[in-house]
């Protein structure tokens, strides 16, 4: 995922440059992307339940290298619109998919700690594009990006455990202010981040950065994404979910400040907090569906990414008409920083009991 979802960002200014990409195109090539997560969203808890979550993922895995290695063949909008809704699909799917089988086969703090792969995806491929694309046609990013992504497919089918099907079921969406509370927070969670980890490399070349600077930005938040899911693990085991998504959403949101506003080399630090912060929100908010309405399961991961997607369309078609406008994406992105503040907030309206850590068995044992 961190690769199919987010090479786009490192890519994006050589094909800005040399397919004379205006800024509402990006944009609408970037929705596209979401659009197909939402549609992604919508099947893969159905697939999941019919096929199981190892073989759906697999799957997913593989059809996303196939489309990565295929967006390089044309620069043509259109082209690019459709491939990067098949990587959308494709990239919800693996996500519900494999965040299904961690957290109904592994302890919650390990299951945490997977989610930093998306990070590692991210770091990887930064160092891997930046001297792909500092020299060379765009379509030479996108092919090494899919190697990378066959690549990574044949760990995952060396590693993923066998399992058995289950009965069919489609997204999981239960009743109650604060489930719907997670759910509208991590809809804005899906407006405010897009800005950054679409534009973010743009942003910094366009106002005047080096290239090498803005690759290294983008290397900095697949270095902290590595990290935060463990770290947001570790926190929420002590504190609970529901202050865990308030202190990294705020975080995020004043990284998200910081790297609009700074001078080098503070966009590089902000760009790492960010990278802390942002992969935290889907297991975070997972939890707290489990411990808000345990009936949910991880299954409520499938309306969450449902939700989540919707904000990642909402996101990008905001902030490319105002950036075409006033000729850069800095106040998209302190818009983006605003809407990152307003989800922590939404959070920090739930009951304080809520997205606690589960109580010990010991601790109600007579």
């Amino acid at each position: 995922m961190g690769l199919g979802r987010f090479a786009y960002t490192q890519l994006l200014p050589p094909m800005v440059e040399q397919l004379q990409l205006s800024a509402l195109a990006a944009a609408w090539i970037a929705a596209a992307n979401f659009a197909g997560y939402l549609a992604g969203a919508l099947v893969a808890a159905y697939l999941c339940a019919r096929f199981n979550e190892r073989r759906v993922a697999l799957l997913g895995l593989l059809s996303l290298a196939f489309t990565l290695a295929f967006t390089a063949l044309s620069g043509a909008v259109g082209w690019l619109v459709l491939t990067r809704f098949a990587a959308g699909l494709e990239s919800a799917v693996v996500f519900v998919a494999v965040g299904i089988l961690l957290f109904e086969t592994m302890e919650r703090a390990t299951a945490m700690i997977a989610f930093g792969g998306i990070g590692i995806g991210i770091f990887l491929g930064a160092g891997l594009l930046a001297p792909i694309v500092s020299h060379g046609p765009w379509e030479r990013g996108w092919y090494a990006i899919a190697l990378a992504a066959f690549a990574a497919t044949v760990v995952a089918w060396r590693l993923m455990p066998p399992i058995t099907s289950r009965v069919a079921a489609g997204i999981s969406i239960t009743g109650g202010l604060p489930l719907r509370l997670v759910d509208a927070s991590y809809f804005l969670q899906g407006i405010g981040y897009i800005v950054f980890a679409t534009f973010a490399v743009l942003y910094l070349v366009e106002r005047g950065d080096s290239r090498a600077a803005a690759s290294d930005a983008w290397l900095a938040v697949g270095a902290g994404a590595t990290l935060g899911p463990w770290l947001s693990g570790v926190f929420a085991e002590r504190f609970g979910a529901r202050m865990g998504l308030v202190v990294f959403q705020m975080l995020e949101a004043l990284a998200t400040v910081a790297f609009a506003l700074g001078p080098l080399p503070l966009p590089i630090v902000a760009a790492f907090v960010f990278g802390v912060c942002f992969p935290t929100n889907g297991p975070l908010a997972t939890l707290m569906y489990l411990d808000l309405d345990p009936r949910d399961g991880a299954r409520g991961l499938g309306w969450l990414t449902f939700v989540f997607s919707v904000g990642q369309i909402v996101g990008p078609l905001i902030a490319g008409p105002i950036a075409q406008h006033l000729g850069d994406f800095r106040l998209p992105l302190l818009l983006s920083a605003a809407t990152l503040g307003a989800a922590a907030l939404l959070i920090a309206l739930i009951p304080r009991p809520a997205g606690q850590p589960p109580i010990p068995s010991e601790a109600t044992s007579p």
